[in-house]
């Protein structure tokens, strides 16, 4: 399996991961990304990382590494739109029964991850056309060259090019909640908890990472269009009661942002991962919202399961090899999925009386009843 010739396209947590993984293995994939290289990794937001995805960078060698430049999540604290607190949930038990739980930023982790990648990657190229031909795939790239893989692994992302030239339009889907907002950086020294603010019509949510604490600010997309960022803020500032500085600062931060990144909340499900020798990977498999925040840690679980089947194929029956990936970890990712899209349907709502309804039932839910198919997923089910 060592001179097995792989293409990983995307050069994102998923597919950094994976590459990662082969080559302990002793398999050398050509990547390829879409971005220039003098914009890669310069964009992103933060990310929670259970241990799904944390006991992966064990497998790395890099614990110690993310845990020196993670910030250790303690408490996920709940706040309707006034401020007032509804919810605290300890999450002790994760960092306790399963491994560290911790804040940080995309751009970070992935930092962390090339420092076990020695394949080059080769940077604005993309994938023109691919075809199964027996058991070997044809690609065609972008600058008309051709060449043959034994296996492609497409990881590029929830709005992936190359997986609309593997699947048809029935077999991939997106979920649209209608929401969306701004995510940017405060220069505050971040503590351990994760803090949201769902509201009627809004949603603010405050995330510590190493040295510095990410914000996004939401609403329904359709609102947001309509009366603009600084009105929508003011919106948020006029229903606050009491003086929150960390609100009033975050929400300043986002008014004085002129480029903010730009966060849609949406998702995509594929019913098909794999064809012959070709196969997705992470996000351009299985997408998801970010209000679990467990998408990074799924897309890395899949990039093990995924390396890990592969170690015991053969190069005649690789097709078989992603069979068997597809077969273990497919629904388990679609169980986080459904935990992520039920959660967002509870968070996002734009009506004053069923937010009023979610704000009283929340204080009786359990955060293992909130996400009760991802706390089934980390005890291997």
């Amino acid at each position: 399996m060592v001179n097995l010739k792989v293409l990983i396209s995307g050069a994102g947590v998923a597919g950094l991961t994976c590459a990662a993984l082969l080559e302990k293995q002793g398999i050398k994939p050509q990547i390829i990304e879409r971005e220039k290289e003098t914009n890669f990794n310069k964009s992103g937001y933060m990310l929670g990382l259970l241990p799904l995805g944390g006991r992966v960078l064990n497998q790395l060698d890099l614990k110690e590494a993310y845990v020196n430049t993670s910030t250790r999540m303690e408490n996920y604290e709940i706040f309707n739109e006034k401020g007032d607190k509804l919810k605290s949930y300890p999450l002790k038990y994760i960092n306790e029964s399963y491994g560290h739980y911790g804040g940080i930023s995309r751009e970070k982790l992935i930092e962390l991850i090339l420092n076990r990648v020695k394949s080059k990657i080769i940077f604005d190229s993309e994938i023109k056309s691919l075809k199964n031909k027996g058991n070997k795939v044809e690609v065609n790239f972008e600058d008309e060259k051709t060449n043959i893989f034994d296996l492609v692994i497409i990881a590029e992302g929830l709005h992936s090019k190359s997986r609309k030239l593997l699947l048809s339009e029935n077999e991939f889907n997106y979920y649209e909640t209608g929401w969306g907002g701004w995510v940017t950086w405060l220069n505050e020294k971040p503590d351990t908890s994760y803090r949201e603010f769902w509201g009627n019509g809004s949603f603010l949510g405050l995330y510590p990472v190493e040295n510095k604490l990410g914000a996004f600010l939401g609403g329904p997309v359709n609102h947001i269009k309509k009366i603009g960022k600084d009105n929508f803020i003011n919106e948020i500032k006029n229903k606050l009661s009491g003086d929150n500085i960390l609100v009033n600062e975050a929400l300043e931060s986002i008014s004085k942002d002129k480029h903010p990144f730009i966060w849609n909340f949406h998702d995509c499900k594929s019913s098909t991962w794999y064809k012959g020798s070709i196969v997705l990977l992470g996000d351009t498999a299985t997408g998801f919202l970010p209000t679990a925040g467990v998408g990074a840690s799924m897309a890395m679980d899949s990039a093990s399961a995924l390396s890990d089947e592969l170690s015991r194929a053969d190069e005649d029956h690789i097709n078989y090899a992603l069979k068997l990936y597809s077969k273990r970890q497919k629904a388990r990712v679609e169980k986080a999925q459904k935990d992520s899209r039920n959660l967002g349907k509870f968070m996002f709502l734009n009506s004053k009386f069923k937010a009023a309804i979610r704000n009283r039932v929340l204080k009786f839910y359990t955060l293992q009843r909130m996400l009760s198919d991802l706390s089934g997923i980390m005890e291997g089910n």
